[in-house]
């Protein structure tokens, strides 16, 4: 059974500290495979916010998903400043996509 990319944003959401929201940047669906490997690092994401709230950065910032998405969690400690953002004000975390598609670039990139 295959998720809307709607209900997987939504299932994401759900999981989320209260007061944090995700903001996906990405213009293509996701695969259940990066569903799956997305609600894991949540899960660690929660972990980390249980314990240390917004007092400190998770370890792993920039989780790759896979070669075409990342999370970034480098920024949910402070709220969103661009005024132009459906997000201003608000603790965020992205789903970014991965600007290099190569995978020996981005294990190189990010030090896998």
């Amino acid at each position: 059974m295959a998720f809307s990319k709607k209900t997987m944003l939504k299932e994401i959401q759900k999981r989320l500290p209260d007061g944090i929201v995700i903001e996906d940047e990405t213009n293509f669906d996701f695969t259940n495979d990066e569903f799956v490997v997305m609600l894991c690092w949540i899960k660690y994401f929660r972990d980390h916010y249980d314990n240390f709230g917004k007092k400190m950065r998770p370890k792993v910032m920039f989780p790759v998903i896979s070669t075409r998405l990342r999370f970034d969690f480098g920024l949910y400690h402070i709220p969103n400043d661009l005024r132009e953002s459906v997000n201003y004000g608000k603790n965020v975390v992205y789903i970014s996509g991965n600007t290099e598609k190569n995978i020996k670039k981005i294990i190189n990139f990010w030090q896998l």
